[in-house]
């Protein structure tokens, strides 16, 4: 991880709790297998994007996560894509219990009815133009 969001601890932060949930008795049933499969399908797109994020903010400023709100108040404001730009809300409105619950039960064949997709509220709109769900 490139330290140019200040996120690696954050992560790492974010890999125990999601260990903690994933094996917390409200959600593990004994299959270590099935619990770890889960943790690398709720982990890796997170901490990829992060990952991806930070590595293009060590070249431009821009890229930073919260930079987002710069784009109309600053003349020399660009990023590679703006949709795919990582924001703040994005990082601030995951809820991991949510993401959990979502990839356990699809694993085991059942639906998810609540209204977030991989952790994130459905109908969220992102400073990046970005509506989750739409």
């Amino acid at each position: 991880m490139m330290p140019h969001q200040s996120q690696g601890a954050c992560m790492a932060i974010e890999d125990a709790a999601a260990l903690g949930i994933i094996f917390n008795k409200s959600f593990f049933q004994g299959d270590v297998r099935e619990a770890l499969e889960v943790y690398e399908k709720v982990r890796l797109p997170r901490v990829t994007r992060v990952q991806a994020a930070a590595a293009k903010a060590a070249y431009n400023i821009n890229e930073r996560i919260g930079f987002s709100a710069n784009k109309d108040k600053c003349a020399t404001y660009k990023v590679e894509d703006e949709r795919q730009k990582l924001t703040i809300e994005e990082m601030n409105a995951y809820d991991m219990y949510k993401d959990v619950e979502e990839k356990l039960l699809k694993i085991r064949g059942d639906k998810f009815l609540a209204p977030y997709i991989s952790g994130l509220p459905i109908g969220l709109k992102m400073p990046n133009g970005v509506t989750v769900g739409a």
